[in-house]
């Protein structure tokens, strides 16, 4: 075997050790971190073997850890037509239309949009059957909420999905809206398990697998120019496809980061085994390590599950609307005892402070009933809107919340003046009292949500300014380190992998990004200009700006 040694010195090294290190050099062997220190120290150590890096004083730092995602599915939005920047109905609908003529569905496949945000539209209403009819009424259409919980469908769909006429069956945990109270009759518009119902998945005729393989190998390239060296999937179902997919990513030998799949609910079972470890091991970069359920919707959608109601009630809701659960205590608790009794950590989707209520008392029954004493680090997903005294229930379990603090910046407007009004609005993404609390937690952007830019996550945690301008929760802001260390040691110890990445230690992954600032010492407000020069796995670069 080779011996490959690559020396980085002249530059300012954020190796985010246990006393916040400042280093000037490091090198690396054979993919491992061998020294870091300063710039005599390392260079005393090259020998003729030992390439040489000048960094010109630019900045390194741990690769950046994704601590939840959908790496397929952000893979597949490069197939479908994405609509996140579309600020009316009319460019949506526009938008349909030269892509089924430009690029027509073949055979039963489907037209699929991504991305769009209502709240953008100046009537902030959803698209209904209606409109998407005028695009066109043969092809099955949908288009998925920027949230992932909540969808927009044609007629065609509407038949397809089995919800055409008055006599249809909804899934529990799932809502078809109707064109009136009084009225059965779809009107296109489906909420949480109405779509995600494992059954009603398979009714989506999605691009091939070989489609979506090369998607899943070009995607990476995106990641790796975010700087993200470790992502996930927490969709990996066989209804979809995803573990036949990315198991054969990584048998052939396709993937350049490392993925860590969650196998959902129901299948989590049939997928894993006990092997009395949460702990698993890599092949070939990819990793099937947890479960993944999800317990209420989203706060943009209106189905988070609040414990108090609505700032502005949705019209044709009451008055104490608080959206709603997706499943009962005793499927939630069965759920956990099964996967802790497999030794398995467990994912949870939890927007609202009520689901992150019941996650609580239904994880700690399981625990008792198990008595598991096993460290498991269950994790909390999202969680948008914890209260402060939840905190330390979730301490009391060991628990990492994994906090979707971009909602700040994209959807912080919306939440201070619709959703949570002004006064919950200001404790969302509670990062402040979790650092209080001594509790670890992860940042992550949900993609295909938003795209995982771990640079303008760390931005956001710093300010927390919405994109008015307006500061949520001046309390909430945490410093640059602890922002770092959320992307980077808190995102490997979520995973259990602190022993091998997260820091820029000897002994670890070689698993690195070259930035053109050094955040600890540029203004908080220039944090998002950022850029990525280089990212570097286990010694190889996988990224290279131009």
């Amino acid at each position: 075997m080779q011996m490959t040694k690559k020396l980085y010195f002249n530059g300012h090294v954020i190796t985010v050790d246990k006393n916040e290190s400042i280093a000037e050099a490091v090198l690396v062997e054979n993919g491992l971190i061998k020294a870091v220190g300063t710039n005599e120290e390392i260079l005393s150590l090259k020998d003729e073997e030992t390439t040489v890096v000048d960094l010109e004083g630019k900045t390194i730092m741990p690769g950046l850890i994704d601590p939840h995602g959908h790496v397929v599915a952000t893979a597949q939005t490069l197939m479908i037509v994405t609509l996140g920047d579309v600020t009316s109905k009319e460019e949506l609908l526009d938008r349909l239309k030269k892509e089924l003529k430009e690029n027509p569905p073949q055979g039963d496949k489907w037209l699929i949009g991504f991305g769009y945000d209502n709240t953008k539209f100046e009537d902030g209403l959803h698209p209904t059957k209606f409109d998407l009819d005028t695009v066109s009424t043969e092809v099955p259409i949908t288009v998925s909420h920027a949230s992932g919980h909540l969808a927009c469908v044609n007629s065609k769909a509407l038949e397809l999905y089995g919800y055409a006429g008055e006599d249809y069956v909804v899934p529990e945990g799932g809502v078809v809206r109707t064109v009136s109270e009084d009225s059965r009759e779809a009107n296109g518009v489906l909420e949480e398990n109405a779509i995600l119902d494992s059954e009603k998945k398979k009714v989506v005729i999605s691009p091939g697998f070989e489609d979506v393989w090369r998607a899943v190998e070009r995607v990476q390239k995106v990641y790796a120019s975010l700087g993200i060296t470790t992502t996930q999937d927490a969709s990996v179902e066989l209804a979809n496809g995803y573990t036949h997919i990315l198991d054969t990513c990584a048998n052939t030998g396709k993937l350049i980061i490392d993925i860590v799949g969650l196998a959902t609910q129901p299948v989590t079972t049939q997928l894993m085994n006990d092997e009395g470890t949460p702990k698993r091991e890599y092949k070939n970069h990819y990793k099937l390590a947890g479960a993944k359920t999800w317990l209420d919707g989203s706060p943009q959608g209106f189905t988070a599950w609040l414990s108090k109601p609505y700032h502005v009630v949705p019209e044709g809701q009451p008055e104490d609307y608080c959206g709603y659960g997706t499943q009962t205590d005793e499927v939630v608790t069965q759920y956990y005892v099964d996967c802790i009794n497999r030794n398995l950590q467990v994912h949870t989707h939890v927007n609202g402070d009520e689901a992150s209520a019941q996650f609580l008392r239904c994880y700690k029954k399981a625990l008792e009933i198990t008595g598991n004493k096993n460290d498991l680090r269950p994790v909390m997903v999202h969680c948008q809107c914890l209260r402060k005294e939840q905190l330390d229930e979730i301490k009391e379990i060991g628990a990492i919340p994994t906090f979707f603090n971009d909602h700040v910046r994209f959807w912080g407007d919306l939440h201070h003046d619709e959703v949570f009004g002004p006064e919950r609005a200001q404790n969302i993404s509670p990062m402040g009292w979790a650092l209080e609390k001594g509790i670890r937690f992860t940042i992550h952007q949900d993609p295909p949500v938003k795209l995982p830019n771990q640079i303008l996550g760390i931005h956001n945690a710093v300010n927390r300014k919405t994109e008015s301008g307006r500061v949520l929760g001046e309390h909430q802001r945490i410093s640059v380190m602890e922002a770092i260390k959320a992307v980077t040691i808190n995102g490997a110890y979520q995973y259990f992998e602190e022993d091998t990445k997260g820091s820029i230690e000897v002994g670890k992954l070689a698993d690195m990004i070259i930035v053109d600032k050094n955040p600890l010492t540029i203004p908080s407000e220039e944090l998002e200009t950022i850029q990525v020069l280089e990212t570097i796995k286990e010694g190889n670069t996988i990224y290279k700006r131009d």
